[in-house]
């Protein structure tokens, strides 16, 4: 019986998402899945206004949403991904939209699966 080598490779993607652009915040690279352990969405607007976004995985082909017009409150954050464990096969990703003049600052916890 022939074992293969596993190699797990913790990363972290930090992105900033501005007024209706969709970010792929991650990627998974090539002969490799991914499985994202945490996402925090974080409102860094100065001012007091109230944000939202929308959360999507894709999974290279289709965008399949977590959350959608989430509201993030000022000086706030909100775990989109903490309890359920999401997948990415290869050329998967994390998609995220913001819908305010300000950003809204994302932090995932990625494991790479090669």
């Amino acid at each position: 019986m022939a074992f293969t080598a596993t190699q797990y490779l913790f990363k972290a993607s930090i992105i900033t998402a501005t007024t209706a652009n969709t970010v792929g915040s991650y990627t998974v690279p090539a002969s490799t899945r991914g499985m994202i352990l945490g996402l925090t969405l974080a409102n860094s607007a100065t001012s007091n206004a109230m944000n939202y976004a929308d959360i999507g995985i894709n999974n290279g082909t289709t965008t399949f949403y977590v959350a959608v017009k989430t509201p993030i409150p000022p000086g706030g954050s909100v775990v989109a991904v903490g309890v359920e464990k999401h997948v990415l096969p290869t050329g998967g990703s994390i998609q995220v939209t913001a819908y305010a003049t300000t950003g809204i600052d994302a932090v995932a916890t990625i494991v790479e699966i090669t």
